[in-house]
């Protein structure tokens, strides 16, 4: 009869721990009316990389993201809080709950898909490489003993490490932006970074005499919510499919890049 409560109370026990955990997975999803009743949506966006994400002449972010994410807020009926995040920050801010989804330029790969879920694509470039005027790069062999700048946990970085070029130095900065400068003060040989962002620069900056050297894969970018949001992930995903067929994304690319949208990946 003891042994009997006693099971009893064991199986209890493990129930109410049982309920308590589905119910802690349960209330960390984070749904479309929770955003609605909150009366506004925090979308993170990409800084450091214009034009896809910038900061512009009075303080506030701009880019192709930025407009990808007001037309986001627009589908909602909600105004919309963006929160600027630098490339390493990106996956923190969601996890942490400072944003309810990212529109940051972010590459869907297996290793970030452990911790995130992405959607479709909404957007894509070529990822290239970039040197001074004294050298130009047209392959990975090219780049055998010379530095090369990448920012901190990008697609680049991760490319250029698997390829495993003999005498390859890979030099980390925190954002594309800065890696483009670190190429422009000599203090590495080339750049890998998106070809948005390196057509950028080379138009800003014309007197570094900067030149593209070849294209080593083209990165499809996702929007991406915590790895239980299932409802808002196909949410998004409707939203991406409307904006496709609306002819919006293509207007915002030729806005920003000058080119109709690339033909992007899909999963």
């Amino acid at each position: 009869m003891n042994i009997s409560k006693s099971l009893r109370g064991i199986m209890t026990a493990v129930g109410i721990v049982a309920a308590g955990l589905l119910a802690t997975t349960q209330a960390h999803a984070t749904t479309l009316n929770d955003i609605i009743s909150r009366g506004k949506v925090r979308i993170g966006v990409l800084t450091g990389a214009p034009p896809m994400g910038m900061v512009d002449e009075k303080g506030n972010p701009a880019g192709y993201d930025v407009d990808v994410a007001n037309l986001i807020a627009g589908y909602l009926s909600l105004p919309v809080e963006l929160v600027p995040l630098t490339p390493p920050s990106r996956i923190p801010a969601l996890q942490t709950g400072k944003v309810d989804f990212l529109v940051a330029t972010l590459a869907p790969t297996g290793e970030r898909a452990k911790t995130v879920m992405f959607t479709q694509p909404y957007s894509a470039f070529n990822m290239d490489i970039i040197s001074g005027p004294d050298q130009k790069f047209t392959q990975l062999s090219d780049l055998q003993g010379k530095r090369v700048a990448v920012n901190r946990g990008s697609s680049q970085e991760t490319a250029l490490r698997k390829a495993a070029v003999p005498g390859l130095e890979i030099v980390v900065y925190e954002d594309d932006s800065t890696s483009a400068q670190a190429l422009i003060a000599g203090q590495t040989d080339a750049a890998a970074v998106p070809s948005t962002v390196g057509e950028a620069i080379i138009k800003q900056r014309p007197d570094a005499g900067l030149q593209v050297g070849f294209t080593f894969f083209q990165q499809g970018n996702s929007m991406a919510t915590k790895i239980d949001d299932f409802e808002l992930r196909q949410w998004l995903n409707t939203s991406i499919y409307l904006m496709k067929v609306s002819g919006d994304l293509d207007k915002i690319s030729v806005k920003w890049t000058g080119r109709p949208m690339a033909q992007l990946p899909s999963f």
